[in-house]
């Protein structure tokens, strides 16, 4: 039987786009024309053939925009697929690989750790009893600008530090971390005091050449030390009422009276020199001891040397 080319064979524009085909013929898969025909029997084997070919299947034009924006579509969401990694390892446990991800996290920026997983990692570091990795987890957590450890959680890491024997570490989770040093204006109340205290140790040894102008021999007596009496008279002029005297000396207009406190005895060397340094500057110095008032003025004591 001769079948007509027109009907055998339909002209490939007339197919439709999205026809499923495998032969150049027209036939399709179960050996049908568009015009519902049997195939003749002589393109049997040659239908068979095409049978073992895998079907194309043409689906309707694309624009290449469509491709170019699927080439250069949005990455996948970085930040959730670090905490869900992080969550994973957590119940593990696993939280040497936990601390090692969290780690690469503040190193690429912007990880923000929720309440919940930061306890989730802290608890995992403890249930593995691994206080290595509890000070590396608390230590990059603190670190991490973005995600403050809430109180509750940091209360519970010092009960794990306690239960790990880290009563240090335990300590200063509560303390906190230490204040900022404080600039401006108390800095430079410091910086004065510095200055000032550098200027009362001058003082002393300006007023010690003064009084010893003036009469003054050091009684190294009062120096129990084993030194030699260079080194004895240097103590007895450092002692705290003559540092305190210098210190009032520098710090107030001249005439004032001097007032000062000690919880000890005035030794005998003490006494002789401030009536010489009340004499020299013109001053009145108060002292008061453990045991009465020496009102020191013109290089006499109320006490009448005697106390």
């Amino acid at each position: 039987m001769l079948i007509s080319p027109g009907l055998a064979a339909p002209a490939a524009s007339r197919g439709s786009p999205s026809l499923t085909t495998t032969s150049p013929s027209g036939l399709g898969i179960h050996g049908r024309s568009r015009s519902g025909l049997h195939a003749p029997a002589d393109t049997a084997s040659r239908h068979h053939r095409d049978r073992e070919r895998p079907a194309l299947h043409f689906a309707s034009p694309v624009a290449p925009a469509s491709f170019a924006s699927t080439s250069s579509a949005e990455p996948i969401d970085r930040r959730r697929f670090d905490s869900e990694e992080l969550r994973r390892l957590c119940r593990g446990p696993n939280p040497e690989a936990a601390v090692k991800l969290l780690d690469q996290m503040l190193r690429r920026g912007g990880a923000e750790l929720e309440p919940v997983e930061q306890a989730a990692l802290l608890q995992s570091c403890a249930d593995a009893r691994s206080l290595a990795v509890l000070r590396r987890a608390h230590r990059l957590l603190a670190s991490s600008p973005s995600s403050a450890i809430p109180a509750p959680i940091l209360h519970g890491l010092a009960t794990m530090y306690l239960k790990l024997g880290a009563r240090g570490d335990a300590r200063r989770v509560l303390e906190g971390p230490p204040p900022p040093p404080r600039r401006g204006k108390a800095d430079e109340d410091v910086a004065a005091q510095a200055a000032k205290r550098r200027e009362a140790y001058e003082k002393v040894r300006e007023l010690h050449e003064q009084i010893r102008a003036a009469g003054y021999v050091p009684d190294t007596r009062h120096v129990l030390h084993d030194v030699d009496e260079g080194a004895k008279a240097r103590a007895l002029m450092y002692h705290s009422e003559r540092l305190a005297i210098a210190f009032g000396l520098v710090s107030t207009p001249p005439g004032t009276l001097l007032r000062v406190m000690k919880n000890l005895r005035i030794c005998g060397d003490c006494h002789n020199a401030v009536k010489l340094i009340a004499k020299v500057t013109g001053r009145e110095i108060v002292v008061r001891d453990n045991k009465r008032f020496h009102h020191f003025k013109d290089g006499v004591c109320s006490c009448g040397d005697y106390w």
